[in-house]
């Protein structure tokens, strides 16, 4: 009786062949969505989109800076520890050795000069007047010798500057006679 019954149902439903995916549904159904589609949804959606990629792309950027500084910290400090020894170490050795060898340079190109009286007294020594030394008439001369070390670098500075002054002491005379 059951089974009677279930083939009076099934002979009832009407049956309906499902949908042939043909071109023209394809188009159908593309149209249909486009339609449904607002301008105010798409922008939403596009912003969600942008915002999320946007977060993303930033996170991994935060991420690559803070790996960065990890990989990176305490360079700077050992960098500027390292520069000062340098100073404090080798740079007065440097110094001294330019200083003495331009005045072994000095005398032997020019010999030893003949000291006149003394102009004045400086932190370091003494300027001498001197008649005529390397070409240069009437000049002055400074003996130095630093009181310590640490010293020597000013003094370095002092005689950059100085030879720097005369050159453009010397070339002001050249040019005034041409």
């Amino acid at each position: 009786m059951l089974w009677e019954q279930i083939k009076q149902i099934i002979q009832r439903i009407t049956w309906v062949s499902p949908p042939a995916i043909t071109l023209e549904w394809k188009r159908k159904v593309a149209q249909e969505a486009i339609e449904s589609l607002s301008a105010s949804k798409l922008a939403k959606s596009i912003c969600s989109q942008f915002r999320t990629r946007l977060n993303s792309s930033h996170e991994a950027f935060a991420a690559s800076l803070r790996q960065l500084e990890a990989g990176h910290s305490g360079r700077l400090e050992k960098t500027e520890d390292l520069w000062l020894k340098v100073r404090k170490d080798h740079a007065p050795r440097l110094a001294r050795l330019s200083l003495e060898s331009r005045s072994l340079q000095d005398v032997l190109l020019h010999r030893k000069p003949k000291l006149g009286q003394e102009l004045g007294r400086g932190q370091y020594g003494v300027v001498y007047l001197c008649d005529n030394w390397g070409g240069h008439f009437p000049c002055a001369l400074k003996s130095v010798v630093p009181p310590d070390e640490k010293h020597w670098n000013d003094l370095a500075l002092e005689f950059h500057y100085m030879r720097v002054l005369v050159s453009l002491i010397s070339m002001g005379k050249i040019q005034r006679r041409i």
